[in-house]
């Protein structure tokens, strides 16, 4: 394994340490320095990659993450003089809404960077936020290609993502793993690294069965417990943005739930102020003109259809 970023971490700078810089797999790091030699301003290109637990939580996927995003940032001051930032605030995004804004701000201030989308919220909350989060991903590539980033996705499983980020999109998969000592204790800090043409292979013969070894990988490879920056502030950053984003899913479900009644009254024939006038009723003020574009959103995203249970709603019916 080579060392790597020696200058940047002396000796003792954190805890884990053992000498100047972390260690790197040698065969990965040869795989980012060729997208390095690609990674000018003028070449016009960006890089995607995916890194994957095997649909598992807390195996050490954004260790991994970061240590590839911070290698990147120190080589292209290296080898390009081009100085870009990586710190918590800049570079990582933990909720996917706000990837495009961050995206957005980073790859005007300092094309080149490296944007990490921690995706910390699938460790918590399952499918739906997988896929509401995935669906940022999506809007995020759409729009953000021209910054020549390096985006590093962590989800739990790959084979949640879309066929076009899965295998067109991306440029590589590396897929993190634990492997129990002779004690049965898990061990983290392996992985497995599946270039493009192998991770689409991997991705059309297994996601049926959301099967890793149905085709195979490109090399195997280790890593160690090492932050490029405080282990504490990251985790303060993270638990700080899933609260906030915790709260923010109770009052979109609480709207949610008043926009289908509202939809309920109107197919019960209420006008929008007859609406409006039976919240006052109740205590609430909502303007009959509030009704009309809570009315209007129902319709746009086929809410009734789609995104609610309507038996949720049902009880607060008017009797």
């Amino acid at each position: 394994m080579a060392r790597v970023c020696e200058d940047w971490f002396p000796k003792g700078t954190y805890k884990d340490q053992k000498g100047e810089g972390f260690y790197m797999d040698d065969v990965l790091k040869a795989n980012l320095d060729a997208l390095l030699k690609n990674a000018r301003r003028k070449d016009d290109w960006d890089f995607v990659g995916i890194i994957s637990g095997g649909g598992r939580v807390r195996v050490g996927k954004s260790v991994l993450e970061f240590q590839i995003a911070v290698y990147w940032t120190y080589m292209l001051m290296k080898l390009y003089g081009v100085k870009v930032p990586f710190t918590i605030k800049d570079n990582i995004v933990f909720v996917g809404s706000r990837l495009i804004e961050q995206g957005n701000k980073l790859g005007k201030a300092f094309p080149q960077s490296a944007l990490c989308f921690d995706e910390a919220g699938a460790d918590l909350e399952g499918l739906k936020v997988i896929r509401s989060n995935t669906q940022a991903v999506k809007d995020f590539l759409r729009e953000c290609g021209q910054y020549n980033l390096l985006i590093l996705l962590v989800i739990p499983e790959f084979f949640d993502l879309p066929k076009g980020i899965a295998t067109t999109r991306s440029d590589f998969l590396i897929d993190v793993y634990v492997i129990p000592d002779k004690n049965g204790k898990f061990q983290r800090g392996y992985f497995n690294f599946y270039s493009r043409p192998n991770k689409k292979q991997l991705y059309l013969r297994g996601k049926k069965e959301f099967n890793y070894k149905a085709y195979k990988w490109d090399f195997h490879g280790r890593f160690y417990p090492f932050y490029p920056f405080d282990e504490q502030e990251y985790r303060k950053a993270k638990q700080e943005a899933l609260s906030s984003r915790e709260l923010h899913r109770k009052e979109d479900r609480f709207k949610l739930h008043r926009d289908v009644l509202f939809k309920i009254l109107k197919d019960l024939g209420y006008s929008s102020r007859q609406t409006s006038e039976l919240m006052r009723e109740k205590g609430v003020i909502f303007s009959h003109m509030g009704v009309i574009k809570a009315l209007e959103a129902v319709n746009q995203r086929n809410i009734m259809n789609t995104m609610c249970n309507i038996n949720d709603v049902e009880g607060n019916l008017p009797t």
